[in-house]
């Protein structure tokens, strides 16, 4: 299990990614360690990390309609998280 600094330093790396496939299974483990660490299902699906991950791949399929305050929001948090 990635620890959540870990998890975050992740979340981070992804904002340059290109690569749809790629993304998706990323997210898919990110949101498996997510899980493990009890914040129960809708803190973890609503959770900082989990967001900037949701975000890029709306980026990437031309579907982003999240506010850019709430991105911004989620990018301060995590940005916090790694680097605790």
């Amino acid at each position: 299990m990635r620890s959540l600094k870990e998890l975050a330093g992740d979340a981070l790396r992804v904002q340059d990614a290109c690569n749809l496939c790629g993304v998706a299974q990323g997210f898919a483990r990110c949101m498996a360690d997510l899980l493990k660490h009890n914040l129960g299902t809708d803190a973890s699906n609503s959770h900082p990390i989990a967001l900037l991950w949701a975000d890029k791949i709306a980026h990437l399929t031309g579907t982003q309609s999240l506010g850019n305050e709430a991105v911004m929001e989620a990018y301060t948090i995590v940005h916090r998280l790694a680097h605790e």
